[in-house]
């Protein structure tokens, strides 16, 4: 994991590099640019910007590739901690839910009105994929009230946990989606919003359990098969860019 996270950093810097060298290099064309072009098709420009969304909170690099095209390198982490009330074999439960996902992405994107004006003007439709390299979560459930054994009372922390983990495949998942890039808020900084979905690899489950619990571990395969087909993972973002040009 420690590898992973230098190599993302690693990436990262080489995003800034590039980022800087392309922000000198527009700022010596930008005299010879007629103005009128920033209004009619010319590519949109080099940004490197923050964003945040359901897959997490990270940074990215815009590079245009052309009047309507363009693409954004991107990482993303987000880890995610709750409490959540429920039922097991008729028995009222609490768990714990810890989950944390990071992935790099790479997307293609293009803007078929880049030419006009007025709110289609930044609309795109987009094409890409990201290696999460990580994704899973863990579910520690306990009884929230004592356990009747006759006429004695357990406290749940004696029954037992169940311990379930649910992790996807470290690979590349490919993605779908439209959004709205470089809605200007001034000369320097816009903003974009992505609406799409991850299609992922299949989930699996593995159980630990303690106590009196411990015979719960068989219901691994069915919890499995349950969720073979949680494989669509929404992606709801909005960012923020310094635009080089």
């Amino acid at each position: 994991m420690k590898v992973r996270f230098i190599q993302v950093f690693v990436m990262l810097s080489s995003f800034f590099t590039l980022a800087a060298l392309s922000g000198a290099q527009a700022g010596e064309q930008r005299d010879s640019i007629p103005e009128s072009a920033y209004s009619h098709g010319y590519p949109y420009p080099v940004a490197l910007g923050v964003h945040m969304g359901t897959t997490g909170v990270g940074l990215h690099l815009y590079q245009p590739l052309g009047a309507k095209f363009g693409l954004r390198v991107g990482a993303s982490y987000m880890p995610f901690n709750t409490q959540i009330a429920g039922t097991y074999n008729n028995y009222a439960t609490r768990s714990n839910v810890n989950a944390k996902s990071g992935n790099v992405s790479l997307t293609f994107g293009w803007t078929p009105f880049a030419q006009g004006s007025g709110f289609f003007r930044s609309f795109n439709v987009q094409a890409g994929g990201a290696y999460f390299y990580k994704l899973d979560g863990e579910l520690t459930t306990r009884l929230r009230d004592p356990y009747k054994f006759g006429e004695i009372n357990v406290h749940p922390d004696h029954v037992g946990t169940i311990t379930t983990d649910v992790e996807w495949k470290k690979t590349v998942n490919p993605y779908a989606g439209i959004g709205w890039s470089n809605i200007v808020i001034d000369s320097r900084f816009s903003m974009h919003i992505d609406l799409g979905c991850y299609y992922l690899s299949k989930p699996s489950v593995s159980m630990q359990a303690t106590g009196l619990l411990e015979e719960n571990v068989s219901n691994a395969a069915t919890i499995e098969r349950n969720i073979k087909n949680y494989r669509y993972l929404p992606r709801v973002e909005f960012g923020f860019s310094y635009r080089f040009w």
